[in-house]
């Protein structure tokens, strides 16, 4: 499968996952818009054209998002393994959220487990944590007070700092995109 293959067979599997889910947003945006707009920055902004990343963004929230139980998360994983190989399956689950774990257990170990990521999973993580902080600021969860809004840049700010490093343009665009969240929420 050459490059540009790989990556509409990813967008093909991830749209078909994700399907009938929308983001937390107040536009209720299809969810699939997530990993595909995760995957345009990586490549279209900040330069990264190595198609397992791009893949793996794409897939990113597909394991994490769309399973409800252990069999049918180890279906999954296989078959992405079948798929796209070793390498993509990989870099998604080191970005995999453990959804058995409580939520705040959850962003503790991103902290805590973010500076021990690959580098091309790191890249992804800053990533994800760009277009979050974007979607928050553009249209915030109509449950979500003040106060979680700005709890999450916090929150996204201390996973970040574990995963700066691997691209200055990523680093630089998480800056720009939390002093912009935060200038927007506490003025």
């Amino acid at each position: 499968m050459n490059d540009i293959s790989l990556i509409l067979k990813a967008l093909e599997f991830a749209a078909e996952r994700h399907k009938s889910q929308f983001r937390k947003g107040a536009d209720k945006a299809p969810f699939i818009n997530h990993p595909i707009q995760v995957a345009d920055l990586l490549a279209n902004r900040a330069g990264e054209n190595d198609p397992v990343l791009i893949s793996a963004a794409i897939l990113h929230d597909v394991i994490e998002d769309t399973v409800n139980s252990v069999e049918e998360k180890q279906e999954l994983i296989n078959r992405i393994r079948e798929i796209f190989g070793e390498e993509i399956l990989s870099v998604t689950l080191e970005v995999t959220d453990d959804k058995t774990l409580e939520k705040k257990d959850r962003n503790r170990q991103q902290v805590e487990n973010v500076s021990s990521l690959s580098d091309k999973a790191k890249k992804l993580r800053v990533a994800d944590k760009i277009m979050n902080l974007h979607d928050i600021s553009a249209y915030p969860p109509e449950d979500w007070s003040l106060q979680r809004i700005l709890e999450y840049h916090d929150w996204a700010e201390k996973v970040v700092a574990g995963a700066r490093g691997v691209n200055p343009v990523l680093d630089k665009l998480f800056d720009e995109t939390l002093k912009a969240g935060r200038t927007k929420y506490t003025q």
